[in-house]
C-alpha cells in the first residue's frame, strides 16, 4: 500500500513532493479534502444548480409566476390525480404555478443571503480591526455596543426594526446586515489582538507604512479563514431569517415571490393543498442543509488542528 494514499493532507509538504510549488501543494490538499467530503460535494452541486436555475428563471420557468387564473386554483402536482403536466408541482390558491414561483423565489433567497453577509461582514471587519488594533476606550465602546446588541434576541430585533421601517427587499437586506455584524467583529478583534504585536506588524510600523495598509494588507489577510467559515453559515441563517420574516408578513412585499411568502400563503391549505407549503419548505431545507454541509467542511479544512483527520 502506497505511502501517499495513507498520508493526511496536513502532511503534504515540499519534502514529499519536491517538484510541486507551494500553490500546487495547496491545490493538492484542497482537491484531496474535497474528494473525501462527499456531503459537501453534494451540497455544492445542489447550490450550483440552484443558482443556475434561479438566474435562468425568466428563460426556463414554464409559466409566469404572477399570472392569476382562478380556474386553475389548487391544481395538484402532475403525479396526483387531477394534475397537469403544464403545472408540474401544481398551482396555488390563485392559480399561479408553484414550480415557476419556486424558481423565482430562489433568486430572492440567494440575493438576501449573500447581500446581507456582505453588509454584516464589512461592518464587523472594520469595527473588529479598529477595536482590536487601537484598544483602550475605542475597544470598550465597540465591545459594549456589541454586548448590548447581543442582549436582544436576533429575530425579535429584526421584527422590531422591520415593523418600524416597513417591508421591502432592500429593508430586509439592510436589517439582516446590520443585525449580524457582531460575530465578525468579535472574531476579528480577537485575531487582531493576537497578531498586532508580531514582528511583521512591528516591521511595517518601522517602515512607515500608512495605517490602512497595516490593517487591511498585513493584519486582515491573517484573519480570513475563520471569517469565511462564519460567512458560509451566515448565508444559511439569513435565508432562514428572510423566510421567517416573510412568513410573518414583515419581509418583502407580496408582489415579490419568496419561499417564505409561499409558505405563509400555503399554511391555510395544508390539508387540501399540501403542495403549496411543502415544496417551498423543502427548498429552504435543502438550501440551508447544503450551505451548512459546505460550511462544516470549510471549518475542518481551514482549521490546522483538524488537518490530520481530514
Amino acid at each position: 500500500m502506497s505511502v501517499e494514499r495513507n498520508m493526511p493532507e496536513s502532511a503534504l509538504n515540499t519534502d514529499d513532493y519536491p517538484m510541486m510549488s507551494d500553490l500546487e501543494l495547496r491545490w493538492e490538499k484542497f482537491r484531496r479534502s474535497m474528494m473525501r467530503a462527499k456531503p459537501a460535494m453534494l451540497g455544492g452541486v445542489f447550490l450550483i444548480l440552484l443558482v443556475v436555475v434561479s438566474l435562468s428563471a425568466p428563460l426556463i420557468a414554464p409559466q409566469d409566476p404572477g399570472m392569476v387564473d382562478v380556474n386553475l386554483r389548487l391544481k395538484p402536482p402532475v403525479w396526483v390525480e387531477g394534475g397537469s403536466a403544464s403545472y408540474f408541482l401544481g398551482t396555488d390558491a390563485l392559480g399561479r404555478d408553484v414550480l415557476s414561483r419556486l424558481m423565482y423565489g430562489g433568486r430572492v433567497s440567494i440575493m438576501v443571503g449573500l447581500s446581507s453577509v456582505v453588509i454584516s461582514g464589512v461592518i464587523g471587519i472594520v469595527l473588529g480591526l479598529v477595536s482590536g488594533f487601537f484598544g483602550g476606550k475605542i475597544d470598550d465602546l465597540i465591545s459594549g455596543f456589541s454586548e448590548i446588541q447581543l442582549a436582544f434576541p436576533f429575530i425579535l430585533l429584526a421584527i422590531t426594526i422591520m415593523a418600524v421601517v416597513g417591508p421591502g427587499l432592500l429593508n430586509i437586506i439592510v436589517v439582516l446586515g446590520i443585525s449580524r455584524w457582531v460575530a465578525y467583529g468579535r472574531v476579528v478583534r480577537g485575531q487582531v489582538i493576537s497578531i498586532r504585536e508580531r514582528e511583521f506588524v512591528e516591521a511595517t510600523h518601522a517602515l512607515g507604512y500608512p495605517l490602512y495598509r497595516i490593517l487591511f494588507m498585513q493584519i486582515l489577510p491573517n484573519t480570513l479563514s475563520p471569517l469565511i467559515v462564519i460567512a458560509t453559515f451566515a448565508v444559511a441563517g439569513n435565508i432562514i431569517s428572510e423566510s421567517s420574516l416573510s412568513f410573518l408578513g414583515l419581509g418583502v412585499p407580496p408582489s415579490v415571490v419568496t419561499w417564505g411568502g409561499m409558505l405563509s400563503e400555503g399554511r391555510e391549505y395544508l390539508r387540501g393543498a399540501w403542495w403549496m407549503a411543502t415544496f417551498p419548505g423543502l427548498a429552504i431545507m435543502a438550501t440551508v442543509l447544503s450551505i451548512n454541509l459546505i460550511g462544516d467542511w470549510l471549518r475542518d479544512y481551514m482549521d490546522p488542528r483538524l488537518g490530520d483527520d481530514m
